[in-house]
């Protein structure tokens, strides 16, 4: 066996691990072994706790000792004794012997034994009555008569008798008798030097109150007997800890830790691995792990950390220590256990497995070969593209000559949309800084429209190239649909909106699960949010990929986009704002595997204002996504930020179904009024088939009738990540021969 330093297990013949010697926590808080039989290793991890109280102090030659040989009636020591006796009469003699064996009854005395774990001593008091007699030899006896024997002893002891037990603030008794002789008197000399003395009294008791580190040192107990012979023992007290869950100088301030954390006396509570903060009730932070948090995880990539021991949870096509190795050529995905399906010499991405076609091959796996067709279609666009360009070059012309003019937004443009938001969304409207509409402000003319890649309740999206100093940058530019007044303002809230959730990080959104704003466009006719283009699209269309080619794609890596929606909508309830329409269709996945929230048309302030909708006209309730509204968002329009994770319960019900459009009591279509019915029945979405049992009561957890009984996006992303963890290890599993 390897890793036992102090001796502290055995190992017998058929492997089984015998703890040998008492575990004492302080000493060592885990063993590893490692036990080798021929070929073959067993590794076992022993892991301790620190209980309040024990073990006792214990020392190299102070063991629980063990009975090896496994016969009864031996002694588990084999003890010498030796003694000088004076009998009643006056006569001496000298007897000495060793003892070994309880059976052993020529040379052994009824010993009555006790032994003080504290200081390994051992007090042998004879049990014998004075007509039990000692066997000596025939030559220093008188024949036929038996020899009483009568041991003189002292103890001091206390209650509690175990030293550990006896803490700062605590009260302890002492106990200080004298043994098998009539006592002239019997004293204590204090650490003070101070006595107490009694007389004609074979013992005496003292209590030490509200013991304090000024208590501590001997307490010495002296006996004189009727003969003038003096006898004393002393005990040492040395009390240095609080009571248990205490600490501070006078032991007076409570620890209160968390997580099993033992509480120091001067430092407080000790985290395990994993957790920092005061009462240890904070995991580490991204980026964080080990003990106190200390040590910087290496993880790249997006990868996440463990918080005990910093181990890397590596994401789709990356693996290695660090997650810094991309997968190898032909694979692809988690642990990069997917084959690519390119030909053609073409590349395969390492995270999703898409091909990058070389010419003159396209198609999906790059096994089309192009046609001639290209080129007609390539000579009629050249003079299209002549007369769209002579064209503006008119419209400038007239544009400089003002006959063609464009509207611009009055100076005090900002000041008007804060006094909107202020209207209704007063929170919203005192996050935003100063200026923040003109640090977002790009020119028009950066900016190079491109095709319509999505079209949405209120707005267009085109992918779209802004010209920026460190080059060209590809964004999704959205625009409102219709141009009226309450178009602009649900433009100007998501703007708003966005721009406070990256004030929040400081300009920093890499690490943010919320669609990363690039710009504004306001002082122009067509006004254009600009944010960072998504190449593989929204989550639904991926879903609904995956499920109509029959891909292979494990739920728990679908989860993972779950998980990095549960964060945005952490990022939005530390600013008091529900998105309310959290769905697959508003996720986007950018070209490093994230999901990021987006579409915040219809997001609003949710402390300012609680109805943003009446249903009091035929039609309206077409236009709210009603299979994703939380019960009391149809009922009485209340939106909350716990309606949002009734609406991420739907959104795990997509992701279980491949994207399947949510069906309530076996109907598609449903009006308010029967939607409610349904949900005060009960009524919810049936579990997918192979949904997992924790994931379907995470889903109904997030449909509780009663709003503040949903769990929290932060409890959420924990659940999800356990539940992550169950999953994946099905997929691979990694055998240790372990014998």
């Amino acid at each position: 066996m390897e890793g036992d330093p102090y001796g502290r297990f055995n190992v017998t013949t058929n492997c089984t691990i015998v703890v040998a010697n008492p575990l004492d926590w302080s000493v060592q808080s885990a063993y590893l072994l490692t036990i080798r039989s021929g070929v073959h290793n067993t590794r076992v991890k022993v892991e301790l706790s620190d209980v309040e109280g024990y073990p006792p102090v214990y020392n190299g030659t102070c063991e629980t000792p063990v009975n090896t040989d496994g016969q009864t009636g031996d002694l588990l020591h084999s003890v010498t004794t030796s003694g000088e006796f004076v009998t009643t009469t006056g006569d001496v003699f000298f007897s000495s012997g060793t003892h070994s064996k309880v059976t052993d009854s020529t040379n052994y005395l009824p010993w009555m034994v006790h032994m003080d774990n504290s200081d390994c001593n051992i007090r042998l008091v004879s049990t014998a009555p004075a007509a039990t007699g000692l066997t000596v030899p025939a030559n220093v006896r008188p024949a036929g008569k038996v020899w009483p024997v009568t041991f003189l002893n002292v103890s001091i002891t206390t209650t509690p008798s175990d030293p550990s037990d006896i803490y700062i603030s605590a009260n302890a008794t002492f106990h200080c008798k004298a043994y098998h002789f009539d006592a002239e008197y019997i004293s204590v000399t204090f650490p003070n030097a101070t006595k107490k003395v009694s007389f004609r009294e074979n013992e005496i008791d003292f209590v030490v109150p509200n013991i304090q580190p000024t208590n501590n040192g001997p307490y010495t107990c002296q006996v004189r007997d009727t003969r003038g012979n003096t006898l004393n023992t002393t005990f040492v007290l040395n009390v240095t800890n609080c009571a248990p869950g205490k600490k501070g100088a006078r032991c007076d301030e409570v620890c209160g830790c968390l997580q099993g954390a033992s509480c120091d006396r001067w430092t407080g509570c000790v985290c395990p691995l994993g957790w920092t903060g005061t009462r240890c009730q904070t995991k580490c932070p991204h980026g964080k792990y080990g003990k106190d948090c200390a040590n910087n995880c290496s993880c790249q990539n997006g990868a996440t950390c463990g918080p005990n021991d910093g181990k890397c949870n590596c994401t789709d096509g990356w693996y290695g220590k660090d997650c810094s190795k991309p997968c190898e050529d032909g694979r692809f995905g988690w642990r990069c256990h997917q084959v690519c399906t390119c030909k053609n010499n073409a590349t395969c991405n390492n995270v999703d497995g898409s091909c990058a076609c070389v010419t003159p091959w396209t198609g999906r796996d790059c096994e089309q070969l192009q046609t001639s067709r290209d080129e007609p279609l390539f000579e009629s666009l050249v003079p299209i593209g002549c007369l769209i360009l002579l064209v503006a070059i008119v419209m400038a012309i007239l544009y400089k000559m003002g006959i063609l003019a464009c509207s611009v937004p009055e100076t005090g443009e900002e000041d008007k949309i804060l006094f909107e938001l202020r209207r209704m969304e007063q929170d919203l409207a005192q996050s935003l800084q100063p200026g923040w509409l003109g640090r977002w402000e790009k020119n028009i003319k950066h900016l190079t429209p491109g095709p319509l890649i999505g079209e949405g309740m209120f707005g267009l999206v085109r992918k779209g190239k802004l010209r920026t100093p460190e080059g060209e940058l590809a964004v999704a530019a959205k625009t409102v649909r219709v141009e009226d007044s309450q178009s602009y303002r649900d433009f100007y809230r998501e703007a708003a909106i966005l721009v406070a959730v990256h004030q929040q990080r400081d300009g920093d959104c890499r690490e943010s699960n919320i669609v990363r704003l690039v710009g504004l466009i306001t002082k122009s006719a067509e006004k254009y949010i600009l944010l960072e283009y998504a190449p593989k699209g929204d989550l639904l269309s991926v879903l609904c990929r995956i499920r109509i080619t029959t891909e292979e794609d494990k739920l728990g890596n679908l989860l993972g986009y779950a998980v990095h929606i549960a964060r945005a909508l952490q990022e939005l309830e530390r600013l008091r704002i529900a998105h309310r329409d959290v769905a697959a269709r508003n996720v986007l996945i950018t070209a490093d595997d994230v999901a990021k929230l987006a579409d915040f048309g219809l997001a609003r302030d949710v402390y300012a204002t609680t109805q943003y909708v009446r249903c009091n006209r035929p039609g309206v309730d077409e236009l709210l996504p009603l299979k994703w509204m939380a019960l009391e968002s149809i009922e009485n329009g209340e939106y909350t930020c716990q309606s949002d994770v009734w609406s991420f319960g739907v959104l795990l019900w997509e992701i279980a179904t491949l994207g399947k459009d949510p069906c309530y009591d076996g109907r598609m279509q449903l009006s308010f009024l029967q939607m409610v019915g349904i949900l005060r029945q009960g009524i919810r979405l049936e579990r997918p088939p192979g949904c997992p049992e924790d994931l379907y009561r995470l889903m109904r957890s997030c449909w509780r009738d009663v709003p503040d009984t949903r769990p929290t996006p932060e409890g959420i992303e924990e659940r999800l990540l356990h539940l992550r963890r169950a999953l994946l290890p099905h997929d691979v599993i990694e055998m240790e021969t372990v014998v």
